[in-house]
Formats: C-alpha cells, sequence, structure tokens
C-alpha cells in the first residue's frame, strides 16, 4: 500500500520508488530482508517480522526485485 500498486512510491509520504534502477543497486537483498522483517527506524516502514515468515520475506524481496525498469 505504502509503495503503490506498481511499486513506484509516493514521495509525499517518502517511499523509494522500487522499479528505479538507481534505488534497486543501492540495496542488496539482505538490506531489503532487515527493512520488511524489523521496520526502519524513524521512517514510516514497520515491521512485518511478526507477520510473515522468512519464506515469504524472501518472496517479498523477490517480488520487490522484479519491479525492476530495464
Amino acid at each position: 500500500m505504502c509503495h503503490g500498486t506498481d511499486g513506484k512510491g509516493f514521495p509525499a509520504l517518502k517511499t523509494p520508488d522500487f522499479t528505479s534502477p538507481k534505488w534497486q543497486a543501492s540495496m542488496t537483498d539482505k538490506q531489503i530482508k532487515a527493512a520488511v522483517k524489523n521496520g526502519k527506524k524513524d521512517t514510516a516502514m514497520v515491521a512485518f517480522g511478526d507477520k510473515l515468515n522468512d519464506e515469504e520475506i524472501t518472496a517479498v524481496v523477490s517480488y520487490i526485485r522484479s519491479l525492476k525498469k530495464k
């Protein structure tokens, strides 16, 4: 929801654009997994570690990677 149905994010919410090659290159899978699992301090990104298991978080990372523009 916070990143939009297309993954482009919302500048007003300061959510990243997952379709951006620059953003994609700046983040490792490990960093994305940590953000999904633990949230990001001082941002609107909440933790999902209590809602998603490791396999589901890995699937989220794969989905985020699939949004990269070529």
